[in-house]
């Protein structure tokens, strides 16, 4: 099954409020508000439909691709903000602080959560085994992420070159899934750099265990304890597409 989705996001400035509202049209430009920084927060965004991950013949999940331009200020914000397939399009019993808006205390690491994320997570979480307070990490039913990097990019040269993401400035990411492969690859860059050949992340993992046939597909934050620790997270476009890559965003 091929399906390609552009999401429209002309939700200008949403508060978190109505970005709990699941709303989404069909274009590539907005400006999506998750959080403001407000100090304990999540808000949650989905696309309004469930898309067919799955194949009916053999269960195992399709290749998928998605790409967004993201946001995160201010500079000494946190916690962060994550992509995710989801069972449902609403996760209320969700945390914020270092849950990301995706779990909580109690279900953190339970294998009937289904939930698959990418996370962008700006504060280092002791009790999480975080890297740093500035990475990229996947996280698969618990935000104890199974594979994480410092932010950055690597350069054709094979520099390794770091980006802070509460700096404020637009990144680009792309996620995609090789359902052959059984392989998840994140790449991450500023937005005025060609796309990297060598991706942040190379995870090799068959995802069929984790996900249903439908999944829902959007994005999650979470603001800190105190509004020091709190950060507004912005999506400006989102690209999404099965069986294919994900339509460059220009």
């Amino acid at each position: 099954m091929s399906c390609l989705i552009m999401l429209v996001l002309l939700l200008f400035l949403l508060n978190l409020a109505s970005s709990d509202i699941n709303q989404g049209q069909f274009s590539c430009y907005g400006l999506l508000q998750l959080t403001n920084s407000t100090s304990l927060i999540k808000g949650h965004k989905f696309y309004e439909n469930p898309i067919q991950f799955k194949n009916s013949k053999n269960g195992s999940v399709f290749s998928f691709s998605t790409t967004f331009i993201f946001a995160i200020r201010p500079e000494y914000g946190g916690h962060g903000m994550a992509f995710v397939i989801s069972p449902n399009n609403e996760i209320p019993a969700a945390s914020a602080v270092q849950y990301l808006g995706l779990f909580n205390k109690a279900n953190n690491g339970d294998s009937s959560n289904h939930i698959v994320a990418v996370e962008l997570d700006t504060v280092q979480s002791f009790d999480l085994n975080d890297i740093d307070d500035n990475h990229v990490g996947i996280d698969i039913n618990s935000v104890n992420s199974v594979k994480s990097a410092p932010a950055g990019y690597h350069t054709d040269e094979g520099e390794f070159i770091n980006v802070t993401l509460v700096s404020g400035d637009p990144m680009q990411i792309w996620i995609e899934y090789n359902g052959v492969e059984k392989r998840l690859n994140v790449t991450l860059y500023p937005i005025n750099l060609p796309r990297p050949k060598t991706p942040l992340i190379s995870y090799k993992k068959d995802l069929s265990p984790y996900m249903h046939d439908s999944m829902y597909v959007g994005f999650s934050s979470s603001t800190g304890s105190v509004p020091a620790t709190s950060s507004s997270h912005y999506i400006l476009a989102w690209s999404f597409k099965m069986n294919g890559s994900a339509d460059e965003l220009d």
